[in-house]
């Protein structure tokens, strides 16, 4: 991978001309927002995302510092070159879904002698890039051997981010955020959205790569871009009977989740399409 590259524009990755951020009035304003915003997730499927503007850095200290007295949890990504917070309100299919297939791989990475500090996960961590930028991912994990990070968990060479479908084009530009403000060392970012109304989760497998543009030498000189690129997509519908899944199995290359290539007997990551099926199963449980 390169080593000059250059970071995402912010307001392109905060979507702020297509969902222009409401003005920050307070933390019990931003409690009552995301209060609505669950409210009406649990009656039907919604963009579950909030956008602030005006978000001063010592006003996103405040509420970074009193996430515990959010009625409920969220994932938050702040801009502080454009002061905009934005909020995502995560529901128990999302956090099933990817819990999932992070603790299934963490198991099979175990199992194949993969040690701890190989393997290291930082869960929902606040990961903050070279951008200042600062965000937290449903679930991310490095190989600390190879990035012996003390002081941060930046950056994470896989990650996870879910989500409904209605909130997708926001969802991908969170990949687009690891992606770009990583410089490509992200090496692998799924993208899990789940249809409540249509019995579906769509997995999408993402690799980094550099955005092709014209050769000229200022282009050179300024460094490489890099965006995402779709790899895989699979499917898993439970409303078909049997349950059914398209694009199956979901492979996890062990290079890009480790970081280094395979030594025998060590492997991909396979989910068949049996474990897809069971993973619908569980995080549709319960919901008619």
């Amino acid at each position: 991978m390169s080593l000059t590259y250059n970071l995402p524009d912010s307001a392109s990755l905060a979507l702020t001309d297509s969902y222009p951020p409401r003005t920050y009035r307070g933390f019990n304003d931003l409690n009552q927002a995301i209060m609505a915003v669950w409210d009406r997730l649990r009656q039907r499927d919604a963009d579950q995302f909030l956008s602030f503007k005006h978000i001063s850095p010592s006003s996103f200290l405040y509420v970074e510092n009193n996430r515990n007295r959010l009625h409920k949890p969220v994932r938050v990504t702040y801009y502080p070159d454009i002061q905009t917070m934005i909020i995502k309100v995560p529901l128990p299919p999302h956090e099933k879904a990817h819990q999932l297939i992070s603790s299934k791989t963490l198991s099979i990475l175990d199992n194949m002698g993969i040690d701890w500090d190989q393997q290291l996960p930082t869960g929902s961590a606040t990961h903050t890039a070279q951008s200042r930028s600062q965000k937290q991912g449903d679930f991310s994990s490095r190989n600390s051997t190879l990035r012996p990070n003390e002081d941060s968990d930046w950056p994470p060479h896989w990650i996870i981010e879910a989500g409904l479908s209605e909130s997708l084009r926001r969802l991908r530009q969170d990949i687009n955020w690891w992606i770009g403000n990583s410089g490509g060392q992200v090496f692998l970012a799924l993208l899990v959205r789940v249809d409540r109304a249509a019995k579906k989760i769509t997995i999408e497998k993402y690799f980094p790569q550099i955005r092709q543009r014209p050769s000229t030498r200022a282009q050179t000189v300024a460094g490489a871009i890099y965006v995402k690129r779709l790899v895989t997509t699979t499917v898993i519908d439970m409303r078909t009977t049997p349950p059914s899944v398209q694009g199956g199995p979901l492979v996890l290359d062990f290079d890009h989740l480790v970081g280094r290539p395979a030594v025998a007997p060590e492997t991909n990551v396979i989910f068949d399409n049996a474990r897809l099926v069971q993973m619908g199963y569980l995080v549709f449980m319960g919901i008619p």
